[in-house]
């Protein structure tokens, strides 16, 4: 596991021939995407109603636009899509 500057950590990793990483966890994620490292992202939907619900990302600063790559739904329910960050 590496903590730090999003763009260290990429900087550390790249050497060792890494391009696809996977980077989970709202603050984390948040932190890759202001410093716009993240090509695409996947979000899963999984069928259960929260009332007031909770926030997937919720301090961006700024609006993200996506595109949609694949959508596909499991016999469990959950939805899964992937999408591409744009620039």
């Amino acid at each position: 596991m590496l903590a730090g500057d999003p763009v260290l950590i990429v900087a550390q990793l790249a050497p060792q021939g890494l391009k696809h990483l996977y980077i989970d966890g709202g603050q984390t994620i948040q932190s890759f995407l202001a410093a716009g490292l993240i090509n695409e992202i996947t979000v899963t939907r999984i069928p259960v109603l929260l009332g007031q619900g909770i926030p997937l990302f919720s301090q961006l600063g700024e609006e993200r636009n996506l595109c949609l790559i694949d959508s596909s739904a499991c016999d469990n329910g959950f939805v899964q899509s992937r999408y591409q960050v744009l620039a």
